[in-house]
C-alpha cells in the first residue's frame, strides 16, 4: 500500500487499476461447436478476460488456434472486444457507448491525447468522426448501419490512429 501511495504521488501517469467501461451492441463468444467442454470453455474465458497488452492477446489467440483450429466469427468478435480494451486502456478511455450507429468515447485525460493525430483521424474520417461540441472530452464515431466484423474494425482502426 505505501508503495502504491508513493508512486500515486510522484508518478504523472500512475493509474489505478481500473477497466473501461464498454457499452457496444455486439458481444461474443465461444460456441459449443467450437469447445464443447464447459470447463475448458471457462479457462479459455478466463484466459481472454486477463489480457492486458497486445502480446497477451497475441498469445492467447495463438493458442486457442493451435488447440481448437482457427476461431469462428463469435470468437473473433470476443477477441477483438479485447484488442479494443487495450486500446482504450493506453489511450486512457473511461467509456465507449454505441447506440443507434454511434459510438460515444469519453476520454479519462484528454492530454494522454496527441491533438495532431485526432485531427487528423477526424478530418480523414470524411465525416465518420468528430468532436461532441458539448462535452471537451468525448469524440463520436458514426458507424451507420454495418456488420459487427465491420463495426470492430472500423472502431479498431480509428482508435489506433490516435496511438
Amino acid at each position: 500500500l505505501l508503495e502504491e501511495a508513493v508512486q500515486r504521488l510522484s508518478d504523472e501517469n500512475y493509474r489505478e487499476e481500473q477497466e473501461p467501461l464498454l457499452e457496444l451492441e455486439y458481444t461474443g463468444f465461444i460456441p459449443d461447436t467450437y469447445i464443447s467442454n464447459a470447463q475448458t470453455k471457462m479457462e479459455v474465458y478466463k484466459k481472454i478476460a486477463a489480457v492486458k497488452t497486445q502480446d497477451d492477446l497475441d498469445k492467447v489467440y495463438s493458442e486457442i488456434s493451435d488447440r481448437f483450429g482457427p476461431p469462428p466469427a463469435e470468437v473473433d468478435s470476443l477477441l477483438a472486444l479485447s484488442e479494443i480494451k487495450i486500446i482504450c486502456n493506453t489511450l486512457w478511455i473511461a467509456r465507449l457507448k454505441e447506440k443507434k450507429s454511434k459510438v460515444r468515447i469519453e476520454f479519462e485525460r484528454v492530454s494522454k491525447i496527441s491533438v495532431d493525430k485526432l485531427l487528423r483521424m477526424i478530418k480523414e474520417s470524411g465525416g465518420r468522426a468528430s468532436l461532441d461540441p458539448t462535452a471537451p472530452n468525448v469524440l463520436v464515431l458514426h458507424t451507420g448501419k454495418i456488420g459487427l466484423k465491420e463495426k470492430s474494425e472500423f472502431i479498431r482502426e480509428k482508435l489506433g490512429q490516435l496511438i
